[in-house]
């Protein structure tokens, strides 16, 4: 029996190495005549998705399934997105609203229209910007349990779009949706979880921020 744990984990470890040194990710670019005009993105604060609540924004998922969300899951994912967009700031000037300096204009500019692609042109003439960030929120449940023993997992569930302001229509978008498993389970989701252990509704959030930003258009 020990003899078998053994091999179980040299095998994990193997399989981890061999998956990262094939992660090679293909660096994705603006086409010139959208990138050449746009300097500077407004970056919108997280929005929950719910049965009661009205969006805005359109933003096409396809197979992400709604859940609870913690109260906590928005300025968590604020937080993380400001961080990873750090990584960015030599080929955009990231502009970041308040929650209340985006119910301020988005009020004033709902007054007018309630068309998407004409609310992204307004806010980008209001803002001075040329495109816009926007994040949904779909799920966000915290573990219950402790990194090594868990009662039940963490769920996340969100999703990433970049419009163009002068077009209004969608220049990119990314989803990310995982509800951790064991590795006995999914031996290949090692490379997603980064550690054998339960992870916290943020570091899995974290870790799906890893792999949406691999995608993100640079100029």
């Amino acid at each position: 029996m020990k003899d078998f744990k053994k091999l179980y984990f040299v095998i994990i470890i193997i399989l981890f190495l061999s998956l990262n040194s094939c992660s090679k990710t293909k660096t994705t670019y603006l086409p010139y005549e959208t990138a050449k005009n746009i300097n500077s993105i407004l970056v919108l604060p997280f929005e929950i998705c719910s049965e009661n609540s009205e969006s805005f924004f359109y933003c096409p998922v396809k197979e992400v399934i709604s859940g609870y969300v913690e109260p906590s899951a928005k300025e968590t994912l604020n937080r993380l997105l400001k961080k990873f967009l750090s990584n960015y700031s030599s080929h955009y000037n990231f502009i970041f609203l308040s929650e209340n300096e985006f119910e301020n204009i988005i009020s004033q500019i709902l007054e007018e229209t309630k068309n998407p692609a004409e609310i992204i042109k307004e806010l980008c003439k209001k803002t001075n910007t040329q495109g816009v960030l926007y994040g949904r929120i779909y799920r966000f449940i915290e573990r219950k349990g402790s990194s090594f023993s868990i009662v039940e997992p963490a769920s996340v569930a969100f999703a990433l779009v970049l419009y163009d302001g002068e077009t209004g229509k969608i220049l990119w978008m990314e989803e990310f949706y995982e509800t951790q498993k064991p590795l006995s389970e999914n031996i290949l989701n090692i490379k997603l979880y980064g550690k054998l252990k339960w992870l916290s509704a943020e570091e899995l959030a974290e870790r799906g921020l890893i792999k949406i930003f691999k995608t993100f258009p640079l100029k």
